[in-house]
Parts: C-alpha cells; structure tokens; sequence
C-alpha cells in the first residue's frame, strides 16, 4: 500500500511540473506568416465582407454592351506565389484575368475557377474581374455574385476573401 501511495505522489508530481513547463513555454510567433488585401482604388475591402460595385466600362458601353469593371486589386506584404479563387454564387458568368491568364466561370452557381501565379511584395496586382451579361433581364436589373478567395501557396488557412456583387441596382 505504501508503495502505491509513494508512486502515486510521484505520478502526481511529474504531472504537475510537466504542466508548469508546459504552461510556461512562450508563445511562439510565426515570422513566415504571409499577409493578403483586396483594394479598390484607395478602399480596403475587408474580408468575410460583401462589396458592390456599379462600375461599367466606358469603351463598351460606346458600343452599347454591359460589362462591369468593379477594378479590385490584391497586394500582399511578402513575394511568393499567390492563388486566386472565384466561385460564382449565382447563375452568371464571372471572368477573371491576372497573372497574364484568364478564367470564367460557367453560368452555374458555384462553379468554381482559379488564376495563380507570382505576387510582388507592396505591389497592387490589378484583378480583371469582370461580368459581361449575355441577355438583357425582364426587369433590367443585372446582377453577378462571386465569392473571391485569395491566398498564398502553402498558407491556405490564411486566405482573404469577400463577396463581390456587379450590379446596375441603385446601391444604398
């Protein structure tokens, strides 16, 4: 019995400054973390937030077609090798050009397209997105939703994104 006693103190008492040590270990801090914005002009768009945009593109528009130009940009704080991410979120097809290729999105609701390639640190790199609709609505109101993810290669969990919205609706 003594002896149980003794090696049940002793269990206890390794435990017990394990979990000091453990609890005492600084924090550690990672210096690779590598960190994405999406701007529009001067305007940070925050991420997990929806933007709208209403912006047309005056050469088309001459020529009497509808195309949405919101001009997002993506700037990073490190060089590496960035993935861009659009999935459109209603029945609209949703082009992107960046990283000298271009992608779209088939009119399906959450189809998903991807552009990647090299990002330089504190360099806006202009993401084409634009939304060209092929028929006019009955209500005239034309409207594309995309979620737009971005991230750098390898650091997945800290991906940006927000929702965009192209619309002529009047927005408040």
């Amino acid at each position: 019995m003594k002896k149980l006693f003794n090696n049940t103190w002793l269990m206890l008492a390794c435990m017990a400054m394990t979990a000091v040590f453990t609890a005492c270990e600084p924090e550690t801090i990672d210096e690779d973390e590598k960190a994405l914005a999406f701007v529009c002009g001067t305007e940070g768009i925050k991420d997990g937030s929806t933007y709208t945009s209403t912006t047309l593109d005056p050469t088309f528009q001459a020529l009497g077609v509808t195309r949405f130009v919101p001009g997002i940009n993506l700037v990073g704080d490190s060089d590496g090798k960035v993935n861009v991410i659009v999935k459109s979120l209603n029945e609209t097809m949703v082009e992107i050009c960046a990283f000298g290729g271009c992608q779209i999105t088939l009119p399906y609701a959450g189809y998903v397209t991807s552009v990647s390639g090299e990002l330089t640190a504190g360099t806006e790199l202009p993401l084409d997105i634009h939304y060209t609709p092929t028929s006019k609505p009955e209500d005239g109101i034309y409207r594309a939703e995309a979620l737009i993810t971005a991230y750098y290669e390898g650091y997945e969990e800290d991906a940006v994104s927000f929702t965009l919205v192209m619309t002529n609706a009047k927005v408040e």
